[in-house]
C-alpha cells in the first residue's frame, strides 16, 4: 500500500541522513508524488503526518500520471540541511 510505502521509505531516509550526520529533523521540504492521489492520499499522509508531524517540513502531495516504473505507487522527495 502507499501508507507502507512510505512509512519504509522514511526509514530508509532516516538511516541515509544518519549516515550523513542528521536526522529527520534536519528535512526541510518533502514532495509526493501519488499515481492514484484519491485513494492514496489520506493514508499517505496520515504516514508522513506521523513522520514528520513534529519537525513541519514545507509539502506538497502531487498526483501524477505514472512514474517510471509501472508497478510503483508513490515517489517521495526529500530536502534536508544538516548544520555542520
Amino acid at each position: 500500500s502507499g501508507a507502507a510505502s512510505v512509512a519504509q521509505i522514511s526509514s530508509q531516509v532516516g538511516a541515509a541522513l544518519e549516515q550523513a550526520g542528521g536526522s529527520l529533523a534536519d528535512v526541510v521540504r518533502t514532495r509526493v508524488f501519488l499515481v492514484d492521489i484519491e485513494r492514496d492520499f489520506d493514508a499517505v499522509g496520515a504516514v508522513h503526518g506521523e513522520v514528520f508531524g513534529e519537525i513541519r517540513p514545507a509539502c506538497a502531495f502531487i498526483g501524477t500520471a505514472g512514474l517510471v516504473a509501472k508497478d510503483l505507487l508513490l515517489e517521495v522527495e526529500v530536502d534536508a540541511v544538516i548544520s555542520a
